[in-house]
């Protein structure tokens, strides 16, 4: 082993992702991280579910860079095992990876880009002018402080041309000490005097007059908050957790040669980390992924500069430069004779659905959260297409229903959304299907019949049923 001592930087923050199109653009168009490719073959090879600790497991892969010049926002869809929701009483204070700070040069750009996208500030902004701070929910329900001012002591050298450069993550954990203790072993380095946050920034995310143990670790360009909260105190993860399930999945600390990283590796296994497989290395880069004895996932890779910072996300590319999770849409629009209220319970009785979706048998089997018919609801349904299960996956009152497929489906990777909008006294609905044929030679047969399917349920099934409905 190299006796050299080596801190690695943080360069990567992961993420488990419902719709890979959806979280994307919000990073991209709502805070300005850069598009760098993807993956889709490599992550869903045996190769992958090795890696990540999951049998089978298969998902489509895109990467953001931002203004930090070693780092990138990983994101993926898996379509095996599919992830499940997060949690809708998930808190800040709950165990895991569970809240992100990126610094953006337009503050109030910011704010207002992702209020379009649908993330509205948690709380009002606190702080005077130049070091205001903010925090939104991203499409998959993780905490995002947005950040005025800089939190690093000092600027960082070679940094890219961009609006957002990511500064922090924040791992909740049951016991600071341990968490503080294997983060000083793997890193070389104990944490930091470094004020990231006061205790009034906890009402930004939800937690007014929260009692809490902190430390901060200086990953090069990225800070690493960890935490320990004592009132409240957080929920462990849910029963049956596996890191494909939606919300941040690992951290990663990376290095530039093979000795590099495997003196991290051997630092973390020394202090009792278990690795999903032994280190897997390929011309130019390698990976493992360990779990401390707490059972936070962190990805130990190196990556020799030049042509793999390219090809593995660490470097701008065009957006078009990247595999698509779907590959066919259908679309279809109608104007209902019928206030929004009405169209909007129609569209969240589920157990009545059967009247005009053209489905056979429609029926909840799940309820969602707050509402059954909400947040997580489930409803099995049979046709002609089979029998399969919808899942209900964000909700806009009188605005906008989002939901996937989640078993016994002919495609992959299907989000459907249904948008309202008000037109006087009627209303108009836009429904749009994304997906993926199981069988790549149907792709267009599916499309064209599942086309026709929209066509005729919204105006012979949705359009007359809504409207005679007093």
């Amino acid at each position: 082993m190299n006796d050299t001592p080596f801190h690695p930087p943080l360069n990567q923050i992961a993420f488990s992702v419902v719709d890979l199109r959806r979280t994307e653009r919000w990073f991209r168009e709502g805070l300005g991280f850069l598009p760098a490719g993807g993956s889709s073959l490599m992550m869903s090879g045996p190769l992958a579910a090795k890696v990540q600790g999951i049998p089978k497991a298969a998902s489509t892969c895109w990467w953001l860079v931002g203004r930090n010049p070693w780092f990138q926002i990983e994101m993926f869809q898996f379509r095996r095992p599919m992830a499940k929701l997060m949690p809708a009483d998930f808190r800040p204070c709950d165990i895991g990876y569970t809240r992100i700070g990126a610094h953006v040069a337009d503050f109030d750009a910011a704010l207002v880009n992702l209020t379009k996208l649908g993330s509205t500030p948690l709380t009002p902004s606190v702080g005077e002018r130049g070091r205001r701070r903010a925090c939104v929910r991203n499409p998959d329900g993780v905490y995002v402080e947005i950040m005025e001012d800089d939190p690093l002591p000092e600027s960082v050298e070679g940094e890219r041309d961009c609006a957002a450069a990511m500064r922090s993550v924040t791992v909740s954990t049951p016991d600071l000490d341990q968490s503080v203790a294997y983060l000083t072993a793997v890193t070389g380095h104990g944490p930091e005097n470094i004020a990231l946050h006061r205790q009034e920034h906890e009402a930004l995310w939800g937690l007014p007059g929260a009692v809490c143990k902190r430390a901060v670790f200086c990953a090069n360009d990225v800070l690493i908050e960890v935490v320990q909260y004592l009132d409240p105190i957080g929920k462990s993860w849910p029963a049956g957790y596996r890191i494909c399930d939606q919300g941040i999945l690992n951290i990663a600390f990376g290095a530039r040669n093979k000795p590099q990283h495997q003196q991290v590796y051997e630092r973390a296994m020394t202090f009792g980390a278990r690795h999903n497989a032994k280190p897997v290395h390929l011309p130019g880069a390698g990976v493992v992924y360990v779990n401390d004895k707490l059972g936070f996932s962190v990805e130990i890779l190196w990556m020799a500069p030049g042509i793999s910072d390219r090809l593995w996300g660490f470097e701008p590319l065009p957006i078009t430069k990247r595999p698509a999770p779907d590959n066919q849409r259908v679309a279809a629009t109608v104007r209902i004779d019928a206030p929004i209220e009405r169209v909007w319970k129609v569209l969240c009785d589920q157990n009545a659905m059967s009247s005009w979706i053209g489905f056979d048998e429609v029926r909840r089997t799940r309820d969602g959260t707050p509402d059954a018919d909400g947040y997580g609801a489930e409803r099995a349904m049979r046709g002609k297409l089979g029998a399969m299960t919808e899942q209900v996956t964000g909700v806009e009152t009188a605005e906008r229903i989002r939901y996937r497929i989640i078993e016994g489906s002919p495609f992959n990777f299907h989000n459907g959304e249904i948008a309202l909008r008000r037109v006087g006294a009627q209303t108009e609905i836009d429904w749009t299907i994304r997906f993926r044929s199981k069988f790549p030679l149907l792709g267009w047969q599916l499309r064209s019949l599942l086309q026709r399917m929209l066509s005729r349920m919204l105006s012979e099934g949705l359009k007359p049923y809504a409207e005679k409905l007093r």
